[in-house]
């Protein structure tokens, strides 16, 4: 009890209502949203690349979501960024669910889909500039994993409800919609604005401007390189296994759940773990991961097969997710923060939409099981472990103090 008390004042409080809220939305979200490769390949009967190329929109356009969340986070605040893209999430989630009961055609579903990813990623570097407002050293670093423990804990819940319910994909979405409506209200009423850093003064020697930032700007080159690597799970692992492999679509979702609870699991000794070792060193190991579990795919063709390989991921994803947002955080000026994140989080969503856009039109070119896909995309990892690697030139970044929480919010 001594324990779980300490931790529990270890973490602002308004930390812990981030995390629940980003719990209870993930469980929501991938209660559905996982399913729309799943719904327009099998249902609607649309190709890997013509699904591959609606996700590379969405990541483009969502990248440039999170760039403007960012920048405007720093201008109007961080809660109502917030705000803002829980209720389009909503909308967007019932508009879909909509669509696909009554009007199942895939040009409208899908340009809903995408608006609703916009929403999604306009949420992103808010929340991250919120924690980083509230949090600093170490405790910053065990902050994102802790919001990274909700988010995967939601991804573990809603996929498994979805198979045991066995619910349609329309009902899937109203769900959703409902999830979002309730986040909306808890963050209206419970979520304050945390009172800002002033913005610093320039210190003689130090980068003056994002572009003479050089490090961030490498960051930036090696997480949007490893991004195309570690967003192969939702699309690209859904129609790999079941159209190449042969795996039963209804098995899918187990392995997004075996990598949320593996998050949930492995995601706070990690955290503390990078506060110890590095974040430099524990960025080079998680794109290392990356590259060995997708690698791994071209010798599997079982679930116990492809979940040891997703396992492998996930040890990616926990050193790789947060340590690139808490490095782009300490590397930014912190009245600057949200748009500095905003940055980050565009150049990695670049990675992000094109790796399912490359791995869909791979996958139509070479039909089968195979490593046409996955040894190229070891490689790339590797590339950008040398990318992360390369930080060190820059002195002694992502090396943590303790730390604690520090601004409080606003009454």
């Amino acid at each position: 009890m001594a324990g779980l008390m300490g931790l529990l004042r270890r973490y602002p409080g308004a930390l812990w209502l981030l995390f629940a809220g980003r719990l209870v939305t993930a469980a929501g979200f991938s209660f559905s949203f996982p399913t729309f490769t799943l719904y327009a390949a099998n249902s609607l009967h649309v190709s890997g690349s013509r699904i591959g190329t609606v996700l590379l929109l969405a990541g483009l356009i969502g990248a440039g979501a999170k760039y403007v969340g960012g920048s405007l986070s720093d201008r109007i605040g961080r809660r109502g960024v917030m705000l803002l893209a829980l209720g389009g999430r909503a909308a967007t989630s019932f508009g879909i669910a909509w669509l696909i009961a009554f009007r199942p055609e895939f040009p409208a579903i899908a340009a809903v889909f995408v608006a609703s990813n916009a929403f999604g990623q306009l949420f992103e570097p808010s929340s991250q500039a919120y924690v980083s407002d509230i949090t600093s050293g170490r405790v910053r670093v065990e902050a994102f994993g802790l919001v990274r423990m909700g988010i995967n804990a939601g991804w573990a819940i809603g996929p498994v409800l979805l198979v045991l319910l066995h619910k349609s994909y329309a009902t899937a979405f109203t769900v959703t919609g409902f999830v979002f409506t309730f986040s909306f209200f808890l963050f209206l009423l419970a979520v304050r604005e945390p009172v800002h850093a002033p913005r610093p003064s320039p210190v003689p020697g130090a980068p003056t401007g994002l572009l003479s930032n050089r490090p961030f700007l490498v960051l930036c080159l090696a997480s949007m390189v490893v991004m195309t690597v570690s967003s192969q799970l939702v699309m690209t692992t859904s129609i790999y296994t079941t159209r190449h492999v042969g795996l039963d679509p209804a098995l899918v979702p187990v392995l997004f759940s075996i990598n949320g609870a593996l998050v949930v699991l492995l995601q706070f000794p990690a955290s503390r773990w990078m506060g110890r070792v590095g974040l430099v060193p524990a960025l080079v190991l998680g794109s290392l991961c990356y590259g060995l579990g997708y690698g791994g795919y071209a010798f599997s063709s079982g679930l116990g097969q492809f979940a040891l390989c997703i396992a492998v991921v996930t040890v990616g994803e926990v050193l790789v997710a947060p340590g690139q947002i808490s490095l782009a955080s300490e590397l930014s000026p912190a009245g600057e923060r949200g748009h500095y994140l905003g940055v980050q989080g565009l150049v990695s969503n670049l990675g992000w939409c094109l790796g399912p856009w490359i791995g869909g039109q791979i996958l139509d070119r070479h039909p089968g099981p195979g490593g046409a896909l996955w040894f190229p995309l070891a490689g790339v990892a590797a590339c950008a472990a040398l990318v992360f690697g390369s930080l060190r030139f820059f002195g002694p970044i992502g090396r943590t103090s303790e730390g604690a929480a520090t601004a409080g919010v606003a009454p």
